[in-house]
């Protein structure tokens, strides 16, 4: 789901879309932190690997990184 913005022909937003951005950034923003932290943390900005097989093991180690990590946080 995208957000809507406002533009240069209508500077405000009606209140059905300032609702929609609302409730669609709860969802948005637990995705993008788990990629921004993927992206940082891990350095998955590239894959290393050549070919499906590898790259898909290279993105499934950091996941599995990334819940362990966070399960060491939730478990502390």
């Amino acid at each position: 789901r995208i957000a809507f913005r406002p533009n240069r022909h209508h500077p405000e937003l009606p209140p059905r879309l300032k609702r929609y951005n609302r409730l669609i950034a709860r969802r948005r923003a637990q995705v993008e932190t788990t990629f921004a932290t993927l992206k940082r943390r891990m350095r998955l900005t590239c894959i290393r690997y050549v070919g499906l097989m590898k790259a898909s093991g290279q993105v499934l180690l950091a996941s599995i990184a990334f819940n362990m990590r966070r399960w060491a946080t939730i478990a502390a």
